[in-house]
């Protein structure tokens, strides 16, 4: 009856342990950007008691919208170990069942009774000192999983972080090459342009000096005709007023005569000045076209003989050659074709590129000369 009672006291004991160990807990559904470490300092709690609660076997790993028991006592730490500790109390209980049940049978053997209740007190302290050591060396373990745990996220956010920095660094540098092509497109294509400007202009004066050599021509030849036909007016004139007074006039009319005669002398003198004037210009304007036209001839000759050095090196003058996306005699990318790998067709884009990136042929092959490409 007496060792019922103890049963009874130490099965009681132990339930109202195992309730006082109990913790209040909260349901948390995890969302975007949650992490067990910021819970735990949200609710005031430890990363291993949200583990232990929710069985979780990677703390590091918890996705959105699962559900989590968070434990909300105020000792998280104690409620850790609160296991082991229950663990070493009912050991104990265990131990003291089994010193009263020795203890009654001591009526008929109280000497042994006394031996094997101090070595069941022994066991029981060293059980308990076990637990102890087992909770601590728990504890301990846990903090350095945790330690692990933070150390790791640090090293993925430096990773995450050096990877954001080459990744930037790597847009900063396209960005600043794509600047530079574009601005050099854009000064070859104001060079270009200009280039162009002075060619209309030079023609434009070339024009204008003809047409005003062609407008002095006719003024002079309007002048010596006017000049001609003022002096026949006079010539008649005076005949007219010879004939009026022949008689007295004979010696004025000889007079006249001489004087017409010089006149027209010195008229044909000054025809004669004015076209040679106008064949020295025209002799002067024939020579400065003989030397444009050398220079056209010999800058298309130089363009001729860049472009042909140029076909020689990228394909040995075949049309059909092919070198991955390379196509043709002047190597073009088959994007710029645009499917036409005619003759005709690559000759007028190899024209055009070479004017949009270099101005003409003589400096595309300086380039390949320097680059070993065009």
């Amino acid at each position: 009856m007496k060792l019922n009672k103890v049963l009874v006291s130490a099965a009681a004991l132990s339930g109202i342990a195992a309730a006082g160990t109990a913790a209040n807990a909260d349901t948390v559904s995890v969302k975007a950007g949650d992490t067990v470490s910021e819970l735990a300092q949200k609710f005031n709690t430890t990363i291993e008691a949200i583990q232990k609660a929710n069985n979780l076997q990677n703390v590091n790993f918890i996705t959105v919208g699962e559900q989590l028991n968070i434990p909300t006592n105020d000792n998280a730490e104690q409620q850790v170990q609160q296991p082991q500790a229950n663990a070493a109390q009912i050991q104990q209980e265990q131990a003291a069942q089994q010193a009263a049940i020795a203890q009654q049978q001591a009526a008929q053997r109280q000497a042994q009774l006394a031996a094997q209740q101090k070595a069941a007190q022994a066991q029981a302290a060293l059980q308990a000192q076990q637990a102890a050591q087992a909770a601590a060396a728990q504890k301990q373990a846990e903090e350095q999983a945790a330690q692990q745990a933070a150390a790791q996220k640090a090293q993925q956010e430096a990773a995450a972080a050096q990877a954001a920095k080459e990744q930037q660094e790597k847009v900063e540098q396209a960005a600043q090459a794509q600047a530079a092509a574009q601005k050099q497109a854009e000064e070859q294509a104001a060079a270009k342009k200009a280039q162009e400007e002075a060619q209309q202009q030079a023609a434009a004066a070339q024009a204008a000096k003809e047409q005003q050599e062609k407008a002095a021509q006719k003024a002079q030849q309007a002048a010596a005709q006017k000049q001609a036909e003022e002096a026949a007016a006079q010539k008649a004139q005076e005949a007219k007023e010879a004939a009026a007074a022949q008689a007295a006039a004979n010696a004025n009319a000889k007079a006249a005569q001489q004087r017409a005669a010089q006149q027209a002398q010195a008229q044909q003198q000054q025809q004669k000045q004015q076209v040679a004037q106008q064949n020295t210009t025209q002799r002067q304007a024939a020579n400065n076209n003989n030397q444009q036209s050398n220079n056209n001839n010999n800058s298309n000759s130089s363009e001729a003989a860049a472009k042909a050095w140029i076909v020689a090196h990228e394909s040995g003058g075949n049309y059909s050659a092919r070198n991955g996306q390379y196509i043709g005699a002047y190597q073009l990318s088959a994007s710029y074709l645009h499917g036409d790998y005619s003759q005709a067709n690559q000759d007028r884009v190899a024209n055009q590129y070479v004017a949009s990136r270099y101005g003409n042929w003589v400096n595309a092959q300086k380039h390949w000369e320097q680059c070993g490409w065009y």
